[in-house]
């Protein structure tokens, strides 16, 4: 019995040293590459991590950037959209007071020059028609006299007036 317990202590060292000696080593060994590669993916997962939030850090700024440029260049287009129809508005109002000021003064000159020519015209026929009515006055003795007549009554009307 005692013999018996011996050999299977023995048997049991010699398992045991056979188990460390050519189990235990690629066992070892396997383990702790898998642990490697456990630890360089769980490296790679944290890099890969940091790259996403890096990413999308950058992808929410681009974007708020584009936000911001799209509504600064909308504000631009509109002030400068402002600016142009202003100054066209007082290009045009500036046409406009032009083309008015240029009107009234052919209106102006138009006024004045048919003004002129009918001061012209009827100083023409004004004499024309004094000249006519004194030669028919003058024309009759009887006209002649009441002519001279009428003038002489004027005179006196005058003359008692004063």
């Amino acid at each position: 019995m005692i013999s018996t317990i011996i050999a299977e202590i023995v048997g049991l060292l010699i398992v045991l040293y056979v188990l460390y000696r050519y189990v235990v080593p690629p066992l070892k060994n396997m383990t702790e590459k898998r642990e490697k590669e456990i630890a360089q993916q769980v490296e790679d997962s944290r890099k890969a991590r940091e790259r996403l939030e890096s990413a999308e850090a950058a992808y929410r700024e681009a974007v708020e950037n584009a936000q911001n440029d799209a509504a600064r260049i909308r504000d631009d287009a509109r002030a400068d959209a402002q600016r142009i129809a202003d100054e066209m508005r007082e290009k045009a109002e500036q046409e406009v007071e032009r083309l008015r000021r240029r009107g009234e003064e052919q209106l102006e000159n138009a006024r004045s020059q048919v003004v002129r020519e009918l001061k012209a015209e009827l100083g023409g026929h004004s004499t024309d028609l004094a000249s006519r009515l004194v030669r028919q006055e003058l024309q009759s003795d009887q006209a002649k006299k009441e002519s001279v007549d009428s003038f002489i009554e004027e005179l006196s009307r005058s003359a008692s007036r004063n």
